[in-house]
């Protein structure tokens, strides 16, 4: 079942790839080019996602004061219906919370499509890139004696981890704690894959870092505007 989910997806990875790779000649930048094509067309539905996580963050910071209230007076049981009434009057059921993840559900299959592809692709075997010796391969950018560290996954790490602090750094802790496990999660899970991976996946934090960057200017700059019309 996972496969059919996946197959479409991997073939969709697969023909942008080769034809960028026809067109450009160079796997490396065929693979930047491929996660700069894949966002601008899902682009839409990332406008469409970051609308429903907005009304997702505006929810919970309307409910934010109350909340905490409570928080500092009840405990165990008691708290946990005076929190649910807080719920109840604004029409919010918990799982709604899962609509801050819509972006990254977005990417899921996507993501699965490349690591299908990218991760299985022959042409990668012995191509080289920059620094990285064979795409195909772990990166092994640094060695010390005979300990071989791969670089590529802490460099996509910490592009995620900073896109995500931007993202919620006024979010819930509960928020932040969720970016740092789902970047640690794909540290992990990443770690040993090919370089191509981690070129395609890399690229797309950054231009994920740069949408959260260019969408929090706009935000403090509507946030300035709404305040200088109050005044």
């Amino acid at each position: 079942m996972s496969n059919l989910l996946v197959l479409p997806f991997g073939k969709f990875i697969g023909t942008i790839f080769l034809w960028l790779l026809n067109f450009i000649g160079n796997h490396g930048i065929a693979l930047i080019c491929l996660s700069i094509v894949v966002n601008i067309m899902l682009f839409p539905f990332y406008h469409i996602a970051e609308k429903v996580e907005k009304k997702e963050k505006d929810i919970q910071e309307k409910m934010k004061p109350k909340i905490e209230e409570f928080k500092s007076v009840y405990k165990g049981y008691e708290l946990h219906l005076y929190i649910k009434n807080v719920y109840r009057l604004n029409n919010y059921h918990p799982i709604y919370s899962l609509r801050g993840l819509v972006s990254l559900l977005i990417q899921i299959p996507f993501f699965m499509g490349a690591y299908a592809y990218l991760s299985t692709y022959a042409g990668f075997e012995g191509v080289s890139f920059l620094n990285l010796a064979n795409l195909a391969q772990a990166d092994a950018l640094l060695k010390l004696g005979v300990l071989t560290i791969n670089i590529l996954p802490f460099i996509m790490t910490f592009i995620n981890l900073i896109s995500g602090y931007i993202y919620a750094k006024d979010g819930e802790t509960s928020e932040k704690v969720t970016i740092i496990v789902i970047a640690l999660f794909f540290l992990v899970i990443l770690y040993n894959s090919p370089s191509s991976l981690l070129i395609y996946w890399t690229f797309n934090n950054v231009i994920s870092l740069i949408k959260n960057i260019i969408y929090a200017r706009l935000e403090n700059k509507k946030k300035l505007e709404g305040g200088k019309a109050y005044a």
